[in-house]
């Protein structure tokens, strides 16, 4: 019976030894072969032939990819005679750098902006017009000091394939099919791969785009109003204790990381490089009190300063105090809140030399504030509020409209509102937004990106006579980038298709060929964003505004106090890190009330039926405080007749015990509680409170009167009393036993 046979359930049966070792053997004839493939210059592919013309790895040969690729620079715009000029910086530790390569691919110039964002979001397609044949060793490339390599690639056009000698490498722009409306300019997708020249496999792979562009000085070109914020995100400090809110009201917001103030400061700084390019700068007023706090963000406030010497180049736009979604502030009426947010950005953007004071008027022109710009949707409601603030022009998303005012991908001025009081807004723009945020990683390939889409938007409609425009507001969660900006600043300077300008330079050109929109640019119904915590906005509010009632003066805790409740007002924020800042808010405000104390836990004796309470009020507060003092009880009367007296603009000065004279009248004997209360003068808010115990020892006229009369009727009734029985005893005297019946036995 063969061995295979009769096989218990489950049990595996051992193959004979023979069979044992032609597996054996199958096993080291696969390794040898294997090892032979992987060696250079032995059987199997090699490195170059596994990159080959195409440049691409097969899937078989991808890895890990353990060795990012970062864009350090590169030439922005190519004109004719002049190279394609990377600089690359190949970073972790495996595979040892010795043994790295690098291949490029030049892939077809782009028809679209759709196909731009899918050499995005996908990768370049097809088969590239211009590539190495074969990976160029990083370690024979220029090195740079502090680490990356420089490769720089002459580009010519035409059919020609001939390569310099290596490791140079030329690009050629070649046409293919004509898909370029103005070839040979135009946007062309590069693929950069890190190879292991060992395995063959891809280790890193980034896509940027080279613009190449024959434009002569006269071109009509694009116009590009970039929106930069300044301003970095406060959320709640973890528990401060009550002397740290004292001392410094702000402690109830915890302190941006190094890193994220390095960003901000970084990006202040890359504005000051660059001082004649164009930007439309929102910096926030929470953001220009923080920088006021250290030697860098001094510094920082002084390059500002000075940028906002020339508003034709660097426009501020009243900005809110804080990043607020005006819509969640309107629907949750808070109105109000949305005024404040507008008014103290005003003012401490105007105290700063980074907005006219004009801005401050009462009668404030629509120039003066500028333009309201927004990543939120806003409602009808919304909409009219902001105009009665003031803003007469609006950058909003372009999602927020029903219908497209734009001419391609650029965008158009309309008109939003009524027809007695309209509005003049224009549409940024998403995919140029998306840039800012698309590589986290890898900021300067970013900054690239945005600048070849913009090149892209132009070749739409190249050497056109018409202005046309578009515009890009940094996201509301874009964390302050200084090498993503000094990239995209360098890249506009001298740009010879793109004119950055700020957005009041873009309304003005662009106003001659506003159009309306299709459909009438009506506002889209959008969610105004996540609630914020009302209640607790309202109440922190009302604590503020009454202790700012109490405490008039420079010393006054009641601006930064506003300022803590305008700071949870932000939308950078979570609801519950909202809620969060208003609980320290109330924590802050507590920590001033407790600077007040009135008498309390005392007894006062009065030996006579009138006298006089002497009240001790204890200030420790820097700060002069006007309030008014009450006090209740129910068995005393004070001077105005009523068991409630109240004194009102009682001042307490400066770490000052007053002490306040109260003539009382007691209304029994006893002891009783008199309240004490010190609050506001509107009252809505109380500073302190207390009780003092009193005791009364004296008789009034009335009580003596009454204990009389109670002695005089108990003597009258003891008398009537005494006489009767008498009288009765007298009678029973007087009676014969002898006329009393005899008793029976």
């Amino acid at each position: 019976m063969p061995a295979t046979r009769n096989r218990t359930p489950g049990r595996r049966v051992r193959p004979p030894a023979s069979l044992a070792a032609v597996h054996a053997a199958l096993l080291l004839w696969s390794a040898i072969l294997l090892a032979l493939t992987l060696t250079p210059g032995r059987a199997g592919a090699t490195p170059s032939s596994t990159v080959g013309a195409v440049g691409r790895a097969s899937p078989a040969q991808s890895s890990p990819r353990t060795t990012p690729l970062t864009l350090i620079s590169q030439t922005p715009v190519v004109t004719p005679g002049q190279s394609f000029d990377v600089r690359l910086r190949a970073g972790g530790s495996s595979p040892n750098p010795d043994r790295l390569g690098l291949s490029v691919a030049v892939f077809s110039c782009l028809s679209s902006v759709s196909a731009f964002d899918q050499s995005v979001t996908s990768g370049p397609s097809g088969t590239p017009i211009s590539s190495t044949a074969s990976a160029l060793a990083v370690k024979g490339l220029p090195q740079l000091p502090g680490g990356g390599f420089d490769l720089a690639m002459p580009v010519t056009v035409g059919d020609t394939q001939s390569q310099m000698a290596a490791p140079a490498f030329t690009i050629h722009l070649t046409s293919a099919g004509g898909q370029c409306q103005a070839y040979p300019s135009g946007v062309y997708p590069v693929r950069l791969q890190l190879v292991d020249t060992v395995t063959g496999s891809v280790t890193s792979s980034i896509t940027t785009h080279l613009v190449y562009t024959e434009a002569g000085p006269a071109t009509e070109k694009l116009r590009f109003a970039l929106v930069l914020p300044v301003q970095t995100t406060q959320g709640p400090a973890a528990s401060p204790s009550a002397a740290q809110l004292l001392a410094r009201p702000p402690s109830a917001l915890v302190q941006p990381t190094p890193a994220a103030m390095a960003g901000l400061t970084g990006v202040v700084t890359a504005l000051s490089d660059h001082p004649s390019v164009p930007v439309t700068i929102a910096a926030s007023g929470q953001t220009v009190d923080l920088l006021d706090t250290s030697a860098a963000g001094k510094a920082a406030l002084s390059q500002l300063t000075q940028l906002a010497a020339d508003p034709s180049v660097h426009q501020f736009t009243t900005s809110p105090y804080a990043p607020v979604n005006a819509t969640s502030l309107i629907d949750a009426g808070l109105g109000s809140e949305l005024a404040l947010q507008i008014a103290r950005g005003s003012q401490i953007l105007a105290s700063g030399s980074l907005l006219p004071a004009a801005g401050l008027t009462a009668n404030r022109s629509p120039a003066a504030l500028g333009p309201w710009i927004t990543n939120d949707g806003l409602d009808s409601t919304t909409f009219a509020t902001l105009a009665l603030d003031g803003y007469s022009q609006f950058v909003l998303p372009s999602n927020s409209i029903t219908s497209s005012s734009a001419s391609g991908s650029t965008a158009q001025p309309f008109t939003v509102g009524s027809s007695r009081s309209p509005v003049t807004a224009v549409m940024s723009e998403a995919d140029l937004a998306a840039r800012f945020t698309g590589n986290p990683g890898n900021p300067v390939l970013a900054a690239h990106q945005l600048i070849a889409e913009l090149a892209q938007i132009y070749y739409e409609r190249p050497n056109g006579t018409t202005p046309r425009g578009v515009v890009a507001v940094a996201p509301t969660s874009w964390q302050a980038n200084s090498a993503f900006v000094e990239a995209l600043l360098a890249s506009l300077q001298d740009n010879p298709v793109v004119a950055p300008v700020t957005t009041a330079a873009l309304f003005t050109a662009l106003s001659s060929t506003a159009t309306p929109c299709k459909g009438g640019c009506r506002l889209a119904a959008m969610g105004g964003g996540p609630a914020v915590p009302a209640n607790a906005i309202r109440t922190q509010r009302e604590r503020v505004n009454e202790l700012a009632t109490a405490a008039v003066g420079a010393k006054s805790p009641s601006v930064p106090l506003g300022d803590l409740v305008l700071a949870a007002e932000s939308e950078t924020l979570r609801p519950a890190q909202q809620s969060a800042v208003l609980a320290n808010t109330g924590s802050a405000v507590d920590a001033q009330l407790a600077q007040f104390v009135v008498a309390g836990d005392r007894t006062v004796t009065l030996t006579s039926q009138q006298g006089t309470l002497q009240v001790t009020v204890v200030s420790g507060a820097p700060y002069p405080v006007t309030a008014t003092l009450t006090l209740t009880s129910d068995k005393l009367l004070f001077p105005n007749g009523t068991t409630q007296w109240s004194q009102s603009n009682t001042t307490l000065l400066p770490n000052y015990t007053s002490v306040v004279p109260v003539k009382v009248r007691a209304r029994t004997a006893g002891v009783f509680k008199v309240g004490i209360t010190l609050h506001s003068p509107g009252g809505g808010l109380t500073l302190s409170n207390g009780e003092i115990s009193v005791r009364s020892t004296a008789t009034s006229l009335v009580g003596i009167t009454l204990s009389f009369g109670a002695v005089a009727v108990l003597a009258v009734w003891w008398i009537r009393t005494s006489l009767k029985r008498r009288s009765k005893r007298a009678a029973d005297g007087e009676r014969d036993p002898a006329d009393e019946p005899a008793m029976v036995r």
